[in-house]
């Protein structure tokens, strides 16, 4: 029985892979930020913070990285299968030192484009909660997530000795002098255990909160979006380990690394919508199942109310007076915020009052968010968001 001849054509061209991921997904990053500002800014007219403004570094890096991963595979031909010599090895062109030069780029993109993303999440944290613990928890995480970015960007970029070896000669070649494949695998586990603590650092906190069990869920699982970045960086991971088997066997380093290249443009793009999402809840307020269909049984009611009374002059009157009175409600409350008044009413007061646990000297109103009841010590919030992740009236 003949042996398989050698695969010289090779599989399917993947690199549309490429084309597709780094169109999607960047765009995905800049409408989750461009919504975070317009919400931020133009619905609750609150100023811009560090947290904020730390998702444009990001989004950058992230857009830059999906470019790098353009140039890897259109000028260094990352997914395509190369043609072998007699000895099986692939043939070296004018677009390896290229193919080379991109994954060094996207290597140091990755690593500032998350570390600089869990910085923005870590402040945005910071700004929300508050607690002796918490407040020990992300300091911990500033300094860890500080000294693997700078640790991982520091090793990648002098990865081999002289930095051009990188690109001048192919992995195994005699007299090239670089760090083994264990560091981007060593990089991406430790990246996996951060991530996972950046996840569920939030829920202490949260579980403290004086909510119900509903709104405590429903806080969770905003937070808890991030999920999907940690399922992306372990996909990752995994595709560290199994590629240099793969590299080994088919000596295809161009075609072998594409799947572990493509999955760092959905990480860094997906962070950052992920840093977004959980400030994103005010472009939807007033949006649910329920207010949609209780919309549409409205519109029927006065539909059918219209067809059997043809000549409800009285009904059309009433709710003349009672859309004047609803009009003239809005204006006051426009002039009122206009002014610089609160939105709030203080008839709500002696309630809260009424509560055992709660002092009227203790009750702030946030502008825009809601009024919080408790001091921010016993709660775990800060002054800034107190209500804006749960239901907001």
């Amino acid at each position: 029985m003949s042996e398989p001849a050698p695969r010289d054509a090779g599989p399917t061209d993947t690199r549309k892979t490429t084309l597709a991921l780094g169109i999607v997904f960047p765009l995905l990053a800049i409408v989750a930020v461009a919504a975070r500002f317009y919400a931020r800014k133009h619905i609750k007219r609150m100023a811009l913070k560090y947290d904020d403004w730390m998702l444009i570094p990001a989004l950058i890096l992230s857009i830059g990285n999906a470019i790098s991963m353009f140039c890897a595979a259109y000028l260094g031909d990352m997914g395509v299968w190369k043609p072998t010599d007699a000895q099986g090895r692939p043939m070296l062109d004018n677009k390896f030192p290229a193919f080379y030069k991109c994954i060094f780029a996207n290597k140091l993109l990755t690593t500032v484009a998350i570390a600089v993303t869990r910085y923005a999440i870590l402040l945005f944290y910071n700004r929300i909660f508050r607690g002796k613990f918490f407040n020990w928890s992300v300091w911990t995480l500033y300094i860890i997530n500080g000294a693997w970015g700078i640790a991982y960007t520091v090793l990648f970029i002098f990865n081999c000795k002289p930095i051009s070896d990188g690109w001048k000669s192919p992995a195994g070649s005699k007299g090239r002098r670089c760090l083994p494949l264990t560091t981007a695998q060593s990089s991406a586990v430790s990246s996996v255990i951060i991530d996972f603590f950046m996840l569920v650092i939030p829920w202490v906190p949260i579980m403290r909160l004086n909510m119900t069990k509903r709104e405590k869920a429903a806080v969770i699982g905003i937070f808890g979006l991030g999920f999907i970045v940690l399922v992306v960086a372990i996909g990752k991971t995994v595709e560290f380990y199994t590629v240099s088997a793969r590299v080994l066997r088919t000596k295809q380093a161009q075609y072998e690394m594409a799947p572990t290249m493509y999955w760092t443009i959905p990480e860094t793009c997906i962070a950052v919508v992920g840093a977004c999402l959980p400030t994103l809840r005010p472009l939807f307020r007033g949006w649910s199942p329920e207010s949609v269909i209780g919309s549409i049984r409205s519109a029927l009611s006065l539909s059918s109310n219209g067809s059997q009374r043809p000549h409800g002059l009285s009904s059309s009157k009433g709710q003349s007076h009672l859309g004047s009175q609803s009009a003239g409600e809005s204006i006051r409350g426009l002039r009122n915020s206009q002014e610089g008044r609160s939105d709030y009413e203080l008839e709500s007061l002696p309630k809260l009052e009424a509560q055992k646990d709660i002092r009227v000297d203790e009750i702030r109103v946030d502008r825009g968010f809601g009024v919080e009841s408790a001091p921010a010590g016993k709660r775990g919030l800060s002054r800034d968001d107190p209500s804006t992740l749960a239901d907001e009236p």
